[in-house]
């Protein structure tokens, strides 16, 4: 069975545009099968921007739920259970406003090849960690309690087993208090409440079991380069085609998405990267000093 990428999308066709683009230039992109997560309310345009992709493709409508907090939630938790019922493989989920380097495959099939014990990689730059050295290309490090949910990969078995027993009605109807009842004693306390916090949780939880890591490149092979969308304002009016060149003229430039950026974390958050580079070096596991790099919960 053909691994799986999920791609969750809403309203921003022309960030997804961009996304697909930057997938179909990545070594090995033919080999998967593309899940697309269509939230309710969406843009019509992005089931133009889907059609057009030329890979094999399913497409998934989300139904309507009274879930509010956990609207977005409830849509990519069942994206993650479909995707998992359709490979034995991997599961690589890639958002809308995410963008790949053309490694970015390989780096993912290299880590769950490696260790067959992740909770999941990620192949982007640790937004929780801060590391002292950015500059070793074949080297990755594997950390817990520091899940983002972008460029993420699992094994399906550990969605089906670990991740999607919680992503029950009890969470979707009342988030904050599900995870305050399911994970006591968690650092995140009401905060970050939604499925990217949710699975943090999950995964800081399994250190007091079964110490499942997260394999993290020291490198990073995409980016979020989401400058506008939920919780960061609107975006560009105009055509489809306008706002898909207003974008380009942003999310390549680090000058551009700096200046774009209405908070410095924003900022440091999305920062471009090269998304042009050969297949994927064989790479090396750093001995990452734990205690020279704090963790920020």
């Amino acid at each position: 069975m053909k691994p799986v990428c999920l791609i969750p999308t809403w309203r921003r066709p022309e960030f997804l545009w961009h996304c697909l683009k930057n997938i179909q230039r990545a070594h090995g992109a033919e080999r998967y099968t593309y899940l697309f997560r269509v939230d309710t309310g969406h843009d019509p345009d992005v089931l133009k921007v889907i059609d057009a992709f030329p890979l094999g493709k399913v497409v998934s409508m989300t139904k309507r739920t009274p879930y509010q907090l956990a609207k977005q939630s409830y849509s990519l938790l069942t994206g993650y259970q479909q995707a998992a019922q359709m490979t034995d493989s991997l599961v690589v989920m890639v958002e809308e406003d995410v963008m790949v380097r053309q490694d970015f495959f390989e780096f993912h099939e290299q880590m769950h090849a490696a260790h067959s014990d992740l909770f999941c990689s990620i192949a982007v730059a640790n937004p929780n960690r801060r590391m002292t050295d950015e500059g070793q290309e074949d080297a990755y490090y594997l950390s817990g309690g520091d899940y983002c949910s972008i460029g993420v990969a699992f094994k399906p078995e550990v969605l089906r087993q670990v991740v999607l027993p919680h992503a029950t009605s009890s969470y979707y109807s009342q988030p904050i208090a599900h995870c305050l009842k399911a994970f006591p004693g968690s650092p995140f306390g009401q905060a970050f409440a939604e499925q990217d916090g949710l699975i943090r949780r999950i995964q800081w939880k399994t250190q007091f079991g079964d110490h499942m890591p997260i394999a993290w490149p020291w490198k990073a092979r995409a980016y979020h380069a989401g400058f506008y969308g939920k919780n960061r304002g609107s975006g560009p009016r105009g055509t489809l085609s306008e706002r898909i060149a207003t974008v380009a003229e942003v999310i390549y430039s680090d000058e551009a998405m700096r200046t774009f950026a209405k908070h410095p974390e924003w900022y440091e958050d999305s920062r471009p990267i090269n998304l042009t580079a050969p297949s994927c070096p064989l790479l090396h596991l750093h001995p990452l000093d734990q205690a020279a790099n704090g963790l920020r919960f």
